[in-house]
């Protein structure tokens, strides 16, 4: 680093070195930077609030369509299952029936009572 150097940038920057009008002028264009770097400042954070609010709405879109769809499938496994059970407590009110037991018996077991014979007939070959 050239000794002095940091001192003269300073100047510069300052303006101390430049004479009164260009020094004036100097400052008007500072004066428009800062404020043209300020509105920009201000639309990059408005900008960044905008777009982090629509991300976790969009986050919460999908998450809340998700769940929707989640309890619409457990909806219909609850149905499913609710038909399932009057089904098995119809299945166990007809198994204490001995009408509905005995041809269930001898159609699906091939069983008989003693001397009884059973005759399964086949159904005709169409052609």
């Amino acid at each position: 680093m050239r000794r002095g150097k940091l001192r003269r940038t300073l100047n510069h920057l300052s303006g101390r070195s430049l004479g009164k009008t260009a020094r004036k002028q100097r400052e008007r264009s500072m004066v428009r930077v800062m404020a043209i770097a300020g509105r920009v400042l201000g639309l990059a954070a408005a900008l960044l609030v905008i777009v982090s609010f629509s991300v976790q709405a969009w986050r919460v879109g999908s998450a809340n369509y998700n769940l929707h769809r989640e309890i619409d499938q457990v909806e219909d496994q609850n149905r499913q299952l609710s038909s399932d059970t009057v089904k098995l407590r119809e299945d166990i009110i007809l198994s204490r029936n001995p009408e509905y037991l005995v041809p269930l018996i001898h159609e699906q077991l091939g069983l008989t009572k003693p001397r009884e014979v059973f005759i399964e007939v086949a159904p005709q070959a169409q052609k």
